[in-house]
């Protein structure tokens, strides 16, 4: 079995009323930047929020559910404390 990969931008932003961590899409050459690999070969999946809003700038705006996984959560939330 393969797995599409869809990569982000490492984490820079967090959102103080929502206590998450915003990402936005990373891009290479004015495309996805993606990668088809086997399954075994993936750490942790993650479970992304799509940032909604009146303007279509917030397109491929997510926010990081942390509450999805308890040590996740707890790794996150020392690297806040930092």
């Amino acid at each position: 079995p393969l797995a599409y990969i869809h990569w982000f931008q490492p984490l820079q932003s967090f959102d103080e009323n929502l206590h998450s961590f915003r990402l936005t899409s990373s891009s290479r050459q004015r495309g996805p930047n993606a990668l088809v690999v086997p399954v075994h070969q993936v750490l942790r999946p993650c479970h992304l929020i799509p940032r909604v809003g009146r303007e279509s700038e917030v397109q491929g705006e997510f926010y990081l559910n942390r509450y999805i996984d308890l040590e996740l959560f707890e790794r996150l939330s020392e690297s806040k404390r930092l």
